[in-house]
């Protein structure tokens, strides 16, 4: 009697059970944690070859534009008219007409 008035002054733990553990609810958790990190490892590459993509393209897009700008001087170069008239002088033969060629038209 003397015991059972003992045991109802002192709470009652709950004991935990440390026997083996449940083994799905482990590779669950495990399933998870490596899902979690293969995402995070795909998404960090994906960025990279991205940089690495963006990178190439503005590369490209700078030479696209010193091609434009060097194509727009060579345009510019060869409209000429000093250019042109040098060209007519000395390849073909050409010259300043006479008054007497010249015939206005109305």
């Amino acid at each position: 009697m003397a015991e059972s008035i003992a045991n109802n002054r002192f709470p009652s733990f709950i004991r935990l059970s440390l026997g083996r553990p449940r083994l799905l609810p482990v590779l669950f958790f495990v399933g998870l944690v490596l899902a979690i990190s293969l995402l995070f490892v795909w998404s960090r590459i994906e960025v990279f070859e991205l940089k690495y993509e963006i990178s190439a393209l503005e590369t490209a897009l700078r030479e696209g534009q010193q091609e434009n700008r060097q194509l727009r001087l060579e345009v510019a170069s060869l409209r000429s008219p000093s250019r042109i008239e040098n060209i007519a002088r000395t390849r073909l033969g050409l010259r300043e007409p006479t008054p007497e060629q010249i015939i206005n038209v109305r």
